[in-house]
Parts: C-alpha cells; structure tokens; sequence
C-alpha cells in the first residue's frame, strides 16, 4: 500500500521533488495543475529572486519570491499577489531549480536568462504591481464575459 509523503519528507529523503502546482499565486509563470516544478532541497541560505517552498504555521505548503533577504528572515511574495510574507530558514524545506511549462518545455531557473530578466523586472514592478494586476484581471474578466468560446 502507497503511504502518503509531505513534500519535506520527500525532500528529506530524496533531496528533490517533482510535482504540479495548486493555486495561482505564482501566475504569470506558474500556472495550476498546469506546470510541472522541480524542487530540490536548498543548502544554506537564498539569495533574493529564489522561490522557496516553505511550510506555514497550520501545515501549509507555499511557493513565492524572495524580493528581500534580511538577517533572520526572508520577506516573501507570490507573483500574482501584493502581500508580504515574512519566513524563516526553519520553514523553509526546498527551492525550485526548474519547472516544466505546461509539461513540455523545461526552464532552468539557473540557466534561462529568459527567466532572470523575468524574475527582476516582476520584483522591480512590486511598487506599482497593484495597478498591473488589476489591469490584466479586468482583461481576463472582459475576455470571460464577453466572448465566451461559441458566441
């Protein structure tokens, strides 16, 4: 019988994990039950720009931005979202090293400069995110409401 594994047990035992994504905090480059990541388990500290994988105080497990790295915490944030979140080296159990966009072509996190110009550019636009975000979900929902497929 299959036993269920937690991400960080798997990390733990194997030092890597592979699996598709929930939710949509990381959209426009993660996108749900869509893409594929690859996380490994991280050695010492992360620099700004890595996206960790971190266990919340209820048992959550959350994928965001690094935009800041202080002394004894990180500050965190999803792609899609404007929140702050404050975590510690203790929450976190893995980073993500690639992913497979829509299960077909890989990025390397650490290779594609496709993906660091990306990665900057979404940290950097964090001040005026709120005005994008709002933009491009008013978009989404025109496209929704008013051309629906088979109108």
């Amino acid at each position: 019988m299959n036993e269920f594994k937690s991400i960080k047990e798997i990390l733990d035992a194997t030092g890597k994990y592979t699996g598709l994504t929930i939710g949509t905090s990381m959209l426009p480059l993660i996108h749900h039950q869509r893409d594929n990541i690859i996380v490994v388990k991280n050695k010492g500290r992360l620099k700004k720009y890595d996206v960790p994988v971190y266990v919340t105080k209820n048992g959550k497990y959350v994928m965001h931005r690094i935009i800041k790295v202080c002394d004894d915490h990180y500050i965190i944030v999803g792609d899609n979202l404007m929140k702050k979140e404050y975590v510690t080296d203790d929450m976190i159990c893995g980073v993500l090293v690639g992913f497979y966009k829509n299960g077909k072509r890989y990025v390397d996190l650490e290779k594609s400069i496709s993906y660091k110009i990306y990665s900057r550019v979404w940290v950097a636009l964090l001040p005026v995110r709120p005005v994008f975000l709002i933009f491009i979900r008013g978009i989404n929902y025109i496209k929704r409401h008013l051309f629906k497929k088979g109108e």
